[in-house]
């Protein structure tokens, strides 16, 4: 009788120390994320010298990164045995070889002359104004493909815009912001001269000849948002364009008003 007692006692004490701990509940903290400061940055023109302005080219597309590869066990490879080098054959003469002059007495001193400076010959008038109204006329096709009225020709506006390019070069700079007073000079020009709005685009190559360069400016202004826009405007009415030659390369100035 006194064993089953003790027996279950024993029992009893076993079982309560096996009985589980109370669990905890896990605690939750919640961390605000601190925000980033937001940086807002302005665009301002930098006028640069033509020297330090490269000609507008299509921007390369960036390369997508490719994934890291462990490097490979490297194993070993047979190789098969080769025959001994044949020693080579003997150099025939030949006709073109360089032969070594004795040297020369050293011509007498002379007094030196004057270099004549390297004149750049300017193309005539009549070329220059002939790719004027070529870009007009090239400017008027791209705006009848969307259904777009031509632009007439304003005298006025020519007459800035040969201004805006021979100051551009008198100056060394291409922009169309003064580098001195930051102004507009064609937008300032062409409203004081009546009309409600201006619009300008600006061009400058090295490349091809003034009978591609036409061309070459439209073109690029069609594929750049910004100058295509101001071709396709419905608001302009009118055109000037000024082509001019800054040692480098053809400078061109193209200028838009409407009421």
């Amino acid at each position: 009788m006194k064993l089953r007692f003790l027996l279950l006692a024993l029992l009893l004490t076993a079982c309560a120390s096996a009985s589980p701990e109370p669990t905890r509940e896990p605690q939750i903290v919640f961390i605000t994320p601190t925000p980033s400061p937001e940086v807002i940055g302005t665009a301002t023109e930098e006028v640069l010298p033509f020297r330090d302005i490269l000609t507008p080219t299509e921007t390369a597309s960036p390369v997508p990164p490719t994934a890291t590869l462990a490097p490979a066990t490297p194993t070993l490879l047979a190789v098969p045995a080769t025959a001994p080098p044949r020693p080579p054959a003997a150099i025939q003469p030949s006709s073109n070889v360089i032969q070594v002059q004795p040297a020369l007495p050293l011509p007498t001193a002379v007094s030196p002359t004057a270099t004549a400076p390297v004149t750049i010959v300017a193309q005539p008038a009549s070329d220059v104004a002939s790719a004027e109204q070529a870009v007009i006329d090239l400017t008027n096709a791209q705006r009848a493909l969307y259904g777009l009225p031509p632009l007439s020709r304003d005298e006025t506006i020519m007459s800035i815009a040969r201004s805006r390019s021979t100051d551009m070069v008198a100056r060394d700079y291409f922009g169309h912001n003064d580098p001195a007073t930051g102004i507009h000079l064609a937008s300032e020009a062409i409203t004081a001269s009546g009309f409600g709005r201006a619009g300008e685009n600006i061009y400058w190559s090295g490349r091809g000849s003034l009978t591609d360069f036409p061309g070459q400016a439209v073109g690029w202004f069609m594929g750049d948002p910004p100058h295509r826009a101001n071709i396709l405007n419905s608001g302009y009415t009118s055109i000037g364009v000024g082509i001019t030659w800054n040692g480098l390369g053809w400078v061109l100035t193209q200028d838009f008003g409407g009421p």
